[in-house]
């Protein structure tokens, strides 16, 4: 889906500067990014402070995002400091909602957001007639973890110590969201065996208090499947 190409002529405003020619806004999705997460490497002596991940094992999708720092006091729009989802991109530009910005009385209505991938890009409002109002500010890339995707992770959550025995809680996470029926706490006695597992992950203790654990990692979870 495009926005209308059609073009209009505007006489910038103090900050305000504009580009020639037409932009048509992408909604072909965000770029998302796969990345493994396998933590910590095995046979590597670490230490966990209660509520830390002692062990995380799965995929995680990652899509960009567009983080405004500072608000942006245009001429013509208001763009307010937040983070912006992105729609799309084409072979120039990336391309983010617009929700919470604002505009003068006599500014055209908005569709998006965009951004050149050059080093020295402005932050452009763009116009339902596919004209760019651009401006200087404050604004960075970010990587966000997909509330939408099919990622997966488990984890092991070091809850504490009391008198010999330890605390863990086990954790799913599918889509960044908490599976309850997968989560679980569990309690281990140190003074029977140092050794613990759960679910094919196996962690030796080394020492553990009720503030930290240190340990290190024989094996993590198998290769799950989502």
């Amino acid at each position: 889906m495009l926005a209308s190409t059609k073009c209009v002529v505007i006489i910038p405003l103090m900050t305000l500067s504009l580009f020639s020619g037409c932009t048509s806004v992408q909604y072909n999705g965000a770029k998302t990014e796969m990345q493994k997460v396998n933590y910590p490497p095995v046979d590597k002596i670490v230490t966990a402070y209660v509520g830390d991940h002692m062990v995380e094992k799965g995929v995680i999708s990652q899509i960009e995002t567009l983080r405004v720092l500072q608000p942006i006091d245009g001429a013509m729009y208001n763009i307010p400091a937040k983070t912006y989802a992105q729609l799309g991109f084409d072979s120039t530009q990336d391309f983010y909602e617009a929700s919470g910005v604002t505009k003068n009385p006599f500014a055209d209505p908005f569709n998006a957001l965009s951004v050149d991938r050059n080093q020295n890009a402005q932050l452009c409002v763009v116009t339902v007639f596919g004209v760019e109002s651009c401006y200087e500010g404050q604004f960075e890339r970010q990587e966000a973890v997909s509330e939408s995707s099919n990622s997966f992770q488990q984890t092991l959550i070091y809850s504490g110590r009391v008198g010999d025995k330890i605390n863990i809680g086990y954790r799913e996470f599918s889509s960044n969201l908490a599976r309850p029926a997968f989560n679980n706490e569990v309690e281990y006695d140190l003074s029977e065996d140092s050794t613990i597992g759960y679910k094919g992950a196996l962690i030796e203790v080394i020492e553990a208090n009720n503030n930290s654990i240190k340990y290190k990692l024989l094996r993590n979870f198998p290769n799950a499947t989502e």
